[in-house]
This record gives structure tokens, sequence and C-alpha cells, in this order.
């Protein structure tokens, strides 16, 4: 049986923003980042949506999401965010290693037990690989030290089975506009042009350099440099911080019906914790979704949904699979009735930007959390 709750991913809003996205980086190539199943929107429907586009490369952040990709058709190049050798306490780096070789995914290398690790497994599969080297530039988090680089660079020159393909860094606050995140973000760039410098000099020429994330896309031009990597501003979300962002479309809309309804009296509770009590001789109409398929449990006594255009309140605590609603002043809406649940209206208190911003989080944390139980769905 089809699931009953679904996420709608627009096409065309998909579309309509790498156009925006291109646009907005003056020509430079689009990595487009399809990690967490592209944000919760599906990756494989993402990339299905996004074929023929002109992509340069797609941006993973595990092996499994790489060959996923594959295996669904995906050609161009793939990129693996997770540098190799995080796989290396586990146990699976060399495994990883032949696998990512396999399929021609590049690897992420961020030391130089990754480059002697990869250069072997090359070398017995009498392959070249291709790889990304992060560097560290202010994010505090995986990529080399900005005094390695130089070194590892030319370590990567100097293997007859690794080609340095690319070099790129990360921004920490590039989707702010405050002046110390501004100036935070330019320091790192700084960084970043200073390690470019030091590597040229050497001799070592990468072809391509990337630095620039869906916030830095639109409000730091200078950091376009030779391929982008978008990422929420892909799915059409930027929120007040990114110049530019509102001529994206949000590419998700999630619909649930209502499977129930019934009316209690006055003064009965409703849910969990018995926390919400009903004033009036009250409508409920129950959803098939809860917070196992992503809908915050916060939402519970405060949320909003709608029945065409009629927003609907939640009332009593969300649950692991169900949503209480008052329908009590929507008479129209029946078992069946299909429920905005996340609306792809901007300007909507249901909306991604407009959830998230009442929740105190960031856009992507509403989509990353929907559940498996969410069936994706491409639409025009």
């Amino acid at each position: 049986m089809p699931n009953l709750v679904k996420a709608h991913i627009s096409c065309a809003a998909l579309r309509h923003n790498v156009e925006v996205l291109k646009a907005a980086a003056g020509g430079t190539s689009l990595c487009a980042i399809v990690k967490a199943n592209a944000y919760g929107h599906g990756a494989v429907l993402v990339a299905e949506a996004l074929s023929g586009m002109g992509l340069a490369f797609w941006g993973v952040a595990t092996l499994a999401e790489a060959l996923e990709l594959r295996k669904h058709g995906v050609r161009e190049p793939i990129l693996l965010l997770r540098p190799l050798e995080l796989y290396e306490p586990l146990g699976d780096a060399e495994e990883a290693s032949d696998a990512l070789l396999e399929a021609d995914i590049r690897p992420t290398i961020v030391s130089a037990a990754g480059i002697r690790l990869l250069a072997q497994r090359a070398a017995h599969r009498r392959t070249i690989a291709r790889v990304h080297l992060k560097v560290d530039t202010g994010m505090g988090r995986n990529g080399c030290p900005a005094d390695d680089a130089v070194e590892l660079a030319l370590l990567l020159r100097a293997s007859p089975f690794l080609e340095l393909e690319g070099i790129y860094s990360h921004f920490a606050c590039a989707d702010e506009l405050a002046a110390m995140a501004a100036d935070f973000a330019r320091r790192q760039q700084a960084v970043f042009q200073d390690v470019l410098e030091r590597i040229a000099a050497r001799g070592v020429r990468i072809p391509i350099r990337h630095l620039a994330n869906s916030g830095a896309i639109f409000n730091l031009p200078e950091a376009r440099l030779d391929m982008v990597r978008p990422g929420l501003a892909l799915y059409g979300y930027g929120g007040k911080y990114i110049r530019g962002s509102e001529r994206l479309r949000p590419s998700l809309r999630l619909e649930a019906p209502v499977i129930m309804t019934k009316w209690i009296p006055t003064g009965e509770t409703c849910g969990y914790g018995r926390t919400f009590t009903v004033r009036r001789k009250t409508r409920i109409g129950l959803l098939p979704l809860g917070y196992a398929d992503g809908y915050d449990r916060r939402w519970s006594n405060i949320g909003q949904v709608s029945v065409g255009n009629r927003l609907i309140p939640v009332i009593g605590r969300v649950s692991m699979d169900l949503t209480i609603l008052d329908l009590t002043d929507a008479p129209d809406a029946v078992v069946g009735s299909p429920v905005c649940v996340i609306s792809d209206r901007r300007d909507d208190p249901h909306s991604v930007e407009s959830m998230a911003e009442r929740l105190e989080t960031i856009p992507h944390e509403i989509t990353c959390v929907l559940g498996s139980r969410v069936e994706r769905v491409l639409t025009a």
C-alpha cells in the first residue's frame, strides 16, 4: 500500500532554482549538494529532476549516498564530502577506498595517511583516483590545517596513481549578514587564497578550486572561484540572511489526509499528558503522521496546518504516529481531505522558513528530519 504522507517535490521549482543559482554564480560551475537524501527531499528524485541541466558535480556526505546515485544512473562526477580518513577509525577505509574507486567517486583527502592509503589501493587496481583536498580555514571541523596544505598537495602530485582534481574549504557563517560574521567569512577566504597562492608557487596546478556554499554564492561573489556548492538554496530556501534568495522557489509541500473525525464534548482533553482541554464542543481530526515522520513534537498545541486556504490548529501533543487537529471551524474537512502540513508558499506560517523561525532553528532541520515513511513524489 502507498504511504499516506506524501512530500510533493516540485521539479519546476528545483529547475528554476538552478537557473537562479547559475545566474547568481555568474557562470561558475555548480556542484549540487544532495547529502542527507537531498536535505530530505529525495536525492534520486532531485537528480532525476535536474538531469540535463549541466551540473558539474553532485556532493554527498557518505559513500552509501554516492553509490545510491550511481545505482540510479547518475553519471556526472560525485564528490564524497566526508574525508576518506574518517572511515579509518571504523576499520572501513580500505573497503571504502575500493568501493569509491570502483564507482569513480571523488574522495576528499585531509592527511598524508589518507594519501598513502588511497594511492596504495589505486595502485592495486591499476587506476588513477581523482581527489579533492579539503583545507580547514576556520570552520574548525574536518579539513587539513592550512599550514599542511602545500605539503599534501605536493604528495598528491608525486603519486602516479592520484590526481589532485580539486581543493576546497567550507565557510562557517557566509549565510549571515552581521558584520562580525562577514568579517570572519572574508578571513576564511583570505586564508584559502593564501593556500592557493603558496601551492601555485610550488608549481602545482589544481583545476577546480571551490569555496562558496549557498550563502556565499549570493553574499560573497568573490568566493565563487571555479565551482560553487549550493545546498539549501537548491531546494528554494535562503532565509532573511541571504541576499537575493527571495528569487528562489520552495520545492517541498508535505501533505497527509484526514483519517478520522469525531466530536468531543466541552471539558474533555486530548492527547498524551492531557495538555489540551477543549473549551467548546469540538470536532477533532486525525492526521497519520507524527514525530516519527519528522513532524516535530514541539508543534504540540501551537502548530498550524491548512485545508485549502483555511489555517487549522494542531491541538494536544504530537505523538509518534498521529497528530490531532481542531476541525470545528472547517466543516468541509472530512475523512480523506488533504491537509497541507508544510506549505510551499514562503509567507505561510507553516512554510519551511516560517516553521524554522518559530522553532528557533534552521530550515535544514525542518526538511532533513522527514522520515522514511514519508513518500517523496516528484511533481511537475
